[in-house]
């Protein structure tokens, strides 16, 4: 059977239309695998504005993240809670420029505590409170674990639970007599470490205040530190208090 010029055209629109077909699929598949398909997936999330001005407290940064009415803050009393465990998954908010930047924390309302990632390169959260909500007061929270940071020596993540000992720490920051910073300001970097604070009042976090081991003997506490230099071997606007008898021989004994 003859094919008629009508035949040939619709054969012709059929096989543009497949070739069509194809090329859209090809095109989706390679933005998707260059990650530029995210956008579509996370484009039902909010945007977070960033803004970022001096504390109240000198040498801090006070940093807020909104969207809408929602206002979150990370200033001082920030500074010393981190997330416990795995970087968080569950995002709930994008940046200014795109990208997923909120994210819950696990054991927290999405309504007082947020992780935002800070980093410019590699993923860096941080803890940011509600503005409507007072800051975690460590000074009289319940603290049911203790571990030392250090990576090497004798205490090198040492833990324990030991009530009397992690007294000994909280009430040393709340109550002790700070010691003027710049007597600490030519530290080395590698006897500046910390301790982690667990307490179920602060599911999905950790409170990490600083731990400063002077190789002479004495220790020292710090709530927040901020570092003055990229190499890390100066610091400022630090409390340092003396720590007490029953943490110094802790941290000097294996």
């Amino acid at each position: 059977m003859k094919m008629t010029t009508k035949n040939k055209w619709v054969m012709l629109l059929i096989a543009l239309g497949l070739v069509g077909c194809v090329a859209v699929v090809v095109i989706a598949c390679i933005v998707w695998f260059f990650g530029l398909g995210r956008a579509g997936v996370d484009g039902w999330m909010p945007v977070y504005s960033i803004e970022q001005t001096a504390s109240a407290h000198p040498g801090f940064l006070r940093t807020t993240v909104k969207s809408g009415t929602s206002v979150f803050v990370s200033d001082y009393d920030e500074y010393a809670l981190q997330l416990q465990g795995m970087e968080p998954k569950n995002a709930i908010g994008r940046g200014p420029i795109g990208g997923r930047m909120v994210f819950t924390i696990n054991g927290q309302k999405p309504t007082d505590y947020l992780a935002v990632d800070e980093g410019s390169e590699m993923p860096a959260y941080g803890v940011y409170r509600n503005s409507q909500l007072p800051p975690f007061d460590w000074r009289h929270a319940k603290f049911q674990t203790m571990e030392y940071t250090a990576p090497m020596g004798p205490a090198a993540h040492k833990r324990t639970t030991d009530p009397a000992l992690i007294e000994e720490v909280v009430s040393a920051m709340r109550d002790g007599t700070p010691i003027p910073s710049s007597s600490l300001a030519s530290g080395s970097v590698s006897n500046l470490n910390g301790v982690w604070l667990f307490s179920d009042q602060l599911p999905g976090m950790i409170y990490y205040p600083k731990v400063y081991a002077d190789p002479s003997g004495p220790v020292y506490l710090s709530e927040s530190v901020v570092m003055v230099s990229a190499n890390a071997k100066q610091w400022t606007e630090a409390r340092w208090v003396p720590a007490g008898p029953l943490f110094t021989k802790w941290l000097q004994t294996p």
